[in-house]
This record gives structure tokens, sequence and C-alpha cells, in this order.
């Protein structure tokens, strides 16, 4: 811990960064291009480190890509390991903090760790309009203000740890995928399809094969297949399709009202699921070996979803959200892998505030899915006040992902697509070929540049359909889905 904050100061910082996940580190790496060495920036989060979810997620856990495309801004990791090596939680947690570093050499940070947001606002000051944090210490210490010229609340999706589910028969042990204990052999029920669902299923399959295994997955979820979205070797030259092009087409067919249409294409096209049927897609990543692994090592596979486990007249049993009772056995393991994206109450904070202090990267007002990317683009256009006269869209995943799940995803890369065309235009190459987010990035230069060149030639005519898409589903639905307030 570092150049921690005293309590009392009164210091007014140029800059203010809530949040030291990928998405704040990608932000304040970002801000780092606009501020002199002299600025004061203060980088604060309610854990006791920068890392954000990767701080305590659990064991087993890996990343969907290739490690590179993995990093704050363009900072490579300080290993020589294969670049389709995926790595692991610890391994990511420590490229973090050594983006961090890094990061130290360019400004002055100072580090306020283990600290709640209570609230933001934005002051009147005879100098001018300020952000204002009023702080609470996670462990119970003092509460704090702090002021600021700027504010970018990059807390993102602000992941919470899971906990074990609240069960009413205590003849089962209910845990976590953070305290599963992988070497007992009692039967295992995974709760959830999703990627911890996933990632949670293989390494029980994997370490401990003769260990029942059964999957409550309820609709079903699909993946992108690492093999084809991102093929390793010589391959790279001819197989597998760009993030951008498949956008693109995914976009152009969709109309506003076609989503199912348009999901079912990308499934069959683009997408495995272990369990065989999915009717969802939250941006994972599989490959086509861990599927196969899960789907036969997985004893059975339960489309429903867990309400309770009860003590029935034989013993423990699941109670399913379609009425149905399953019997299991005492001692029987349950792991809460629920997914827990989305699902936190956001509040409802504008993007930019009136007076242009306080940036808000949200799901609540999205401008791109992945929160990382909108943290390393968007501190570009706010440092340097540009933010609303750039043709940006908002969206509120949140709210569409409530109405229709398959609607969320294609609006959602509708929306990513137009926002990826207009943030090339409104920015340099040199912040944009920066971001070592991309995942087209794994992809020989020649792949790439085609992708470029047909966005670049049909330019106009992608907007206007994407736009057209996108103001129609506003419309049909009542969210959040447009250009930025003026």
């Amino acid at each position: 811990m570092r150049d921690i904050v005293q309590s009392g100061d009164e210091t007014v910082w140029d800059l203010c960064i809530l949040g030291a996940g990928i998405a704040g580190l990608n932000a304040l790496y970002a801000a780092c291009e606009h501020l002199p060495p002299t600025a004061r920036v203060l980088l604060i989060d309610r854990k006791a480190s920068c890392g954000g979810m990767w701080c305590a997620t659990y064991p087993h856990v890996r990343l969907h890509q290739p490690h590179p495309m993995f990093t704050v801004g363009n900072i490579p990791w300080a290993w020589s390991k294969r670049p389709e090596y995926l790595a692991t939680g610890d391994e990511v947690a420590a490229h973090l903090a050594h983006c961090l570093d890094q990061i130290r050499d360019k400004v002055a940070v100072t580090e306020l760790y283990g600290q709640n947001c209570i609230a933001i606002e934005e002051i009147a000051t005879d100098g001018g309009a300020r952000a204002r944090l009023s702080l609470e210490a996670v462990d119970g210490g003092a509460s704090r203000v702090v002021d600021a010229r700027r504010l970018i609340d990059a807390r993102g999706l602000d992941i919470p740890e899971l906990e074990p589910l609240p069960l009413s028969s205590d003849r089962v042990v209910s845990t976590t995928p953070q305290a599963l204990d992988m070497a007992g052999d009692a039967p295992v029920y995974v709760i959830g399809g999703g990627k911890t669902g996933m990632d949670t299923a293989h390494a029980l399959i994997t370490r401990n094969p003769r260990r029942p295994v059964t999957m409550l997955t309820g609709m079903g979820t699909v993946f992108a297949s690492r093999d084809f979205t991102l093929p390793t070797g010589l391959p790279r030259y001819w197989r597998g399709k760009l993030v951008l092009p498949t956008f693109r087409e995914l976009a152009m067919r969709f109309d506003g009202t076609n989503a199912d249409e348009v999901f079912a294409h990308f499934r069959d096209t683009y997408t495995l699921c272990p369990t065989g049927t999915g009717e969802q897609f939250l941006f994972g990543i599989l490959s086509e070996r861990e599927s196969r692994t899960i789907a036969r090592g997985v004893k059975a596979f339960v489309g429903d979803y867990l309400v309770d486990v009860c003590d029935g007249r034989g013993g423990p049993e699941l109670v399913l959200r379609s009425g149905a009772k399953m019997p299991i056995a005492p001692g029987s393991v349950i792991v809460n892998c629920t997914g827990y994206v989305l699902r936190a109450a956001r509040p409802d904070q504008p993007f930019l505030s009136p007076g242009r202090t306080i940036l808000t990267i949200t799901s609540r007002a999205a401008t791109h899915f992945l929160s990382s990317v909108a943290g390393y683009f968007l501190p570009h256009l706010f440092l340097t006040d540009q933010l609303r006269q750039t043709p940006l869209y908002l969206l509120d995943i949140d709210a569409l992902r409530r109405i229709d799940r398959k609607l969320m995803h294609i609006t959602t890369v509708t929306h990513t697509f137009l926002n990826t065309l207009v943030l090339m235009n409104a920015l340099p190459f040199c912040v944009l070929d920066g971001c070592g987010l991309d995942l087209d990035r794994w992809f020989p230069m020649h792949r790439r540049l085609a992708a470029l060149i047909d966005v670049k030639l049909n330019q106009r005519r992608y907007c206007d359909h994407a736009r057209r898409v996108l103001d129609r589903v506003q419309a049909d639905h009542g969210i959040l889905c447009g250009p930025i307030p003026g």
C-alpha cells in the first residue's frame, strides 16, 4: 500500500479515479497521456489493493482469451510465455499490479484502498465545478470527503464476490467456487451454466474424474468457440473471423425487431455449448476441448433453476423453479456459480455530469460492452472536453437484460459496432493502436487491414443502419439507447 491519504487532507486533486480494476487502471493509463507529470492523481478502491475482481476470484479461474489481449493500455506482460497461454487469476492480478507500477513512472499516483463510495456529487465553487466523493472505510474507520477537478467513476461492473446460497436444509454443504474443496468425494451440484459454472465443472472433472458432478444450467449459455475466434499458430493467417467483421455482420442483419433470428444465426455459426442447448450469450469463450471435457464428464445437465434445498421424507431435495423436486444425497455440495454480471443494482448516475467534471463508466449508460475498453477510450475524450461533441450512443444494458437476453446481446453488438466506428473517427491513430485489449490484434496485419478498409469504405452506410436500429430499440422498449445528451 503506497502513499495513503491522511484523514482530513483538504487537497483538491487534479484527477480522481474510482475503481482500481481493469477499467480503472486503463482510465488511469489513458489519463497519463493528457496530464502533466506534476498532476496529483488519486486512485480509490474498496479492496485492499489494485486488481478489481482478480483480487478475490476463485483459484481455478483462467482468462477467456490469450493473455496479451488482457492488459492496461499496451503494457506487455513481464514474461515470455506463449501468447495463447490463458493466465490464472493470480497471474492476472500480478500483471495488473505490474501495470500500475509502470503508470507510477509517468504520473504521481496516490492510492487509497479499503474505501466504499457513499455518494458522488458535482458542486459549485468560486473556481468552477468540482467533483466531490463521500467515502467510508470498509473496516468501519473514519469517513472522509474528497474533492477533485475531474472524476472518472470506473468501477465498471463492480462485480461482487459470490456468497454461499442460503438453503433450508442443513444436510448439504452450501459453498462458493472460492471455497470449494476439490479433493472431496461428495456429489457436487454446480448452480449456474455461465463461465464460472463451466470453469468449476471443468476443474472438478479434470482433478477428480470419479466425483459425481451435476450442473443446473437454466436456459443454457452458449460460448464463442476459442478455436474459431482465436486460432493458434499459422492458422491465424487464414482461419477464424475477426471481431470487427463479426460484429458488422450481426449488426447489419439486425433490424431492431429480429433479435431471435440474428441470435440463432450467431449461435449456429460461432458458438458451442457443453449442454447442447443455449439461449443466452454473455461474451464468454470456451475451446472445443474444454466443451467436450465438460459434456462427457458431467453426470447430468438440468435445464432449470434452483429455488432451495429442503429436507423431504427421504432426505434433502432440490426444489426447482418449474416445481419439480430432485432427491440428492446427504452431504452433497451446492456450489453457487450463478451469474453476477449485470445483476447488482447500479444507480442511474449521469454518464457525464452537467459541469463536465464527472465521467461514469457503467452498464446503465454503456458505450462498449466491455467496461475495460470504455475505460481506455473515454478518458481521452473526457480530458480533452470532446465527449459531448462525439456522436457516441449510450445503452442501458441492465434494462435490456431484464427485457430480453437475446435482444440484449444483439443490441449490444450493434451498439458496440457503431461506437467503434465513431471512435475510429474521433481519436488519433496512436490512441486506437495503443489499446491492447483489442482481440483482433491476435491476427496478422493483412487481415486486420482488410477489416479496417471495409469499415472505412462503408462507414456511412454501416453507421446509418446501426443508428436506425438502435433508435428503434429505444422507441419500442423505452430504454436508454441513444446519443449522449447535449
